[in-house]
């Protein structure tokens, strides 16, 4: 597991063989959303249409890419998936758990990342 604070660049966990991806978790703010332009912006996994506090820039778009993202927040925590796929076409997920609830000067506030796991797509025919 690894953890990234709002309004930082840090390194998510690396599948076995690929490069760590590194993403830049955008400042946490429950009202205004970030530039959806600059950033993967987390979509409500039960409406698409709605967005979240939460988004992340992607530092390395040549190597990861086709970037994703969706969960749900409340006042304190958020969950969600996010998935990017590598050069070679393996798409891989991390379950992120956003932490936002105290004093952000005495708690730490932002998200803890599990390692990846691969997205099983089926074969079309």
């Amino acid at each position: 597991m690894s953890r990234i604070a709002f309004n930082r660049v840090g390194t998510l966990p690396a599948p076995e063989g690929h490069e760590a991806p590194q993403v830049f978790l955008a400042p946490f703010h429950p009202v205004c959303m970030t530039n959806p332009r600059a950033s993967l912006v987390v979509r409500d996994e039960n409406d698409s249409q709605r967005e979240l506090a939460y988004s992340f820039q992607p530092m390395k778009p040549e190597y990861w890419h086709d970037w994703s993202a969706a969960g749900w927040e409340d006042c304190e925590i958020g969950r969600c998936v996010l998935e990017a796929t590598s050069p070679n076409g393996e798409r891989f997920s991390w379950s992120v758990q956003f932490a936002h609830d105290g004093n952000p000067k005495l708690e730490f506030w932002g998200a803890y990342i599990d390692a990846p796991i691969p997205v099983n797509h089926p074969c079309l025919a």
